[in-house]
């Protein structure tokens, strides 16, 4: 059989040994794990506004289906 690469604690990298290691791996900045940032404070309140109105719509729209 052949031999495994060493992996770290998450198991979804191979860990690179040697003085070449920073030119092989991405800098951590870059990490794809990186949550992403939050929205603005004030888009909760239109979305919610947006939800109510779709919402309604579709609440509308099936009366008037089950009542034809």
């Amino acid at each position: 059989m052949t031999e495994q690469p060493e992996v770290d604690a998450r198991h979804d990298s191979i860990v690179v040994e040697g003085e070449d290691a920073d030119h092989v791996l991405p800098p951590q900045e870059l990490d794809p794990f990186t949550p992403e940032p939050a929205p603005p404070r004030g888009t909760r309140a239109p979305l919610a506004v947006a939800l109510v109105v779709i919402v309604a719509l579709l609440v509308v729209v099936a009366v008037y289906a089950a009542t034809r």
